[in-house]
């Protein structure tokens, strides 16, 4: 933390940005991360490779976001957030090529691909990681700011029911709470704002579930299929594979996503007890934490969940995964 201190002290224009399909971590660390900059008497853009997600468009300063890859921007520094692997910034990364980078994450599969790497992977959130800053620079937080740091933890930890869910995270969000945040309001905006064509869009996934003979492996599949006829898109299906991960004996949860606008497949895993996805998903080129991980891999949806399964298959169970 101290060398991302010194690097903020150190330079004047920078360039913030997360992972693509933005979260409420990914966003509302940036969003927290700006403030602080702007507090400073900073200059900062945050400028992402996917648009922010309708029901985060409530935050405070969302629409300071930009999707613009194409404009020239006046940054000396790069602040990358909430990002194992720097090709997880998608076509942000041409922009910051050459750049210095400041990588800030709680990822344990994290590549430290900055020139400042502070990785921590105790913190609950990479918005909590931007709190610790906040305090260790003294720099007063805003309502603003504490709301974007609240909903970066809130969701992160699954509304603090995860196990990267500690004391401090409680004693931080409660902190956050005094700065006039209302926790019935921000849980309404960010989870009970579905449409009916949201309800039908879950309802087909839903239908798609397939437990393994052993009954402990839970998946689910969004296809282009479903896109089309629903009208959604893939980040509404964040949270989908909790119902997945909810089911009785199961152990690992996975959801198999088809990308229309790349043609891969998004993979994304949870797991209960002892199962480490993150293996998993680093197998597979991708990464995140022990109980929850992600990856993207070529291929149609039947071979790709050919090949994860049989994986899955291979760390629950000790069987060969086969050919990657």
């Amino acid at each position: 933390m101290e060398q991302v201190i010194a690097a903020i002290g150190k330079y004047d224009k920078f360039l913030i940005t997360a992972h693509v399909n933005l979260e409420g971590d990914s966003l509302g660390s940036q969003l927290g991360m700006k403030a602080l900059l702007d507090s400073l008497g900073k200059t900062a853009v945050i400028v992402d490779n996917d648009a922010v997600p309708e029901h985060y468009k409530f935050l405070p300063k969302a629409a300071e976001v930009s999707n613009d890859l194409a404009a020239k921007y006046d940054f000396e520094a790069a602040i990358v957030l909430d990002c194992p692997t720097l090709k997880r910034i998608g076509k942000v990364q041409k922009l910051i090529a050459g750049k210095f980078v400041i990588n800030v994450d709680h990822h344990v599969s994290n590549e430290k691909f900055g020139n400042i790497n502070w990785v921590d992977p105790n913190a609950s959130s990479a918005g909590e990681m931007v709190y610790k800053i906040y305090k260790e620079m003294g720099v007063k937080l805003t309502k603003e700011a504490a709301l974007a740091l609240y909903i970066a933890i809130l969701t992160d930890t699954g509304s603090f029911n995860y196990d990267n869910t500690s004391s401090v995270t409680h004693e931080i969000a409660g902190e956050l709470l005094g700065y006039g945040i209302t926790p019935a309001s921000v849980s309404e905006s960010v989870y009970e704002r579905r449409s009916v064509a949201d309800i039908k869009f879950l309802s087909k996934v839903l239908s798609t579930i397939k437990l393994n003979k052993e009954g402990d492996v839970a998946y689910l599949e969004v296809t282009k299929a479903m896109l089309k006829e629903t009208g959604a898109d893939l980040i509404k299906s964040e949270g989908f594979i909790n119902y997945a991960r909810s089911v009785e004996k199961v152990k690992v949860a996975v959801i198999f996503k088809e990308d229309a606008a790349t043609g891969k497949i998004n993979v994304s895993f949870r797991s209960k007890g002892e199962a480490d996805v993150n293996k998993i998903a680093s197998f597979f080129g991708g990464g995140g934490h022990v109980k929850a991980s992600g990856c993207v891999i070529e291929g149609s949806l039947a071979e790709v969940e050919r090949k994860v399964l049989s994986k899955v298959d291979e760390v629950l169970h000790g069987r060969s995964a086969g050919s990657k």
